[in-house]
């Protein structure tokens, strides 16, 4: 386990951001259950937990993460509410691919995110410096060990930095961390070896969709339904490449709270096919 490490991140972080406000990022996923555990362990004062509800996702996840976490102090969800179905209704699904994936990233992750914090945080404050920990590692896959850096602003809202506390950690030293600590654990990703949170299908096969819908049937018969519609109208289904290209910013390439699809080096390839 590399500890040190994580303290060295953490001290570093708040040394040379001197942030006002500490959230902790929890996907419902093994990364962001260790990251949450060693910055409290390291004694981060944690101003609130920040969840992601792209609704798109296994719903049991969510409500691990709510039921947990809620319990430790101020929990905030960040809910994408119908952002999902509604783009997909209009347009088709996003897509196949990097690209497709930084595209719907932003429709039910980043716009979430900012305007959570700006409410529960900024309040439309000035020099309000939030960071944000979350789970990410460097290990995960050569496209994330290319493109990872331990700290980054968002692009979008400069002054929430995000802080990759477990950088250095190998998935072998988090399991080790989890289990020593007896961290509570998402059933979900102990099933599917992933969150499950999102499952908006730029990223999953089509045989990672067919286990999760014969554990979860009831998120299984709700995609079935919205694609059937989604073909009558578009043509194309879930997992299928979206027919138009656009190129891809640098924007939407930062994705910190997607570590479970970014490990993917054979689906995280660049691409230009994307919703738009």
């Amino acid at each position: 386990m590399k500890i040190d490490s994580s303290a060295k991140i953490l001290r570093d972080a708040i040394d040379q951001f001197s942030p006002t406000h500490v959230v902790s990022m929890v996907s419902g996923g093994k990364d962001s259950a260790a990251s949450d555990q060693i910055a409290r362990e390291l004694g981060a004062k944690i101003d609130l937990v920040l969840h992601g509800n792209t609704r798109c996702g296994i719903q049991q996840t969510s409500d691990f993460v709510r039921g947990t976490y809620g319990r430790m102090g101020e929990f905030v969800e960040a809910d994408a509410g119908t952002a999902y179905e509604d783009y997909v209704l209009r347009k088709g699904f996003f897509g196949k691919g990097i690209g497709a994936h930084g595209f719907s990233y932003r429709v039910l992750k980043a716009q979430p995110f900012r305007k959570a914090v700006s409410k529960a945080i900024r309040q439309g404050k000035r020099d309000v410096r939030i960071l944000l920990i979350n789970g990410a590692r460097k290990d995960e896959s050569e496209n994330r060990q290319r493109n990872l850096q331990v700290y980054r602003r968002d692009p979008a809202a400069p002054n929430n930095i995000w802080v990759n506390v477990i950088h250095d950690w190998s998935q072998e030293d988090r399991d080790a961390y989890l289990a020593s600590r007896a961290t509570p654990i998402n059933p979900v990703a102990e099933q599917l070896c992933r969150s499950g949170e999102c499952m908006c299908g730029t990223m999953q096969t089509k045989a990672e969709r067919a286990e999760a819908a014969a554990l979860y049937p009831g998120w299984g018969n709700w995609l079935d339904a919205l694609e059937r519609e989604a073909v009558d109208r578009h043509g194309f289904g879930w997992g299928d490449q979206f027919p138009k290209a656009r190129k891809i910013g640098q924007d939407d390439l930062f994705q910190p709270m997607c570590m479970d699809c970014l490990k993917r080096p054979s689906l995280a390839t660049p691409s230009t096919e994307e919703g738009q």
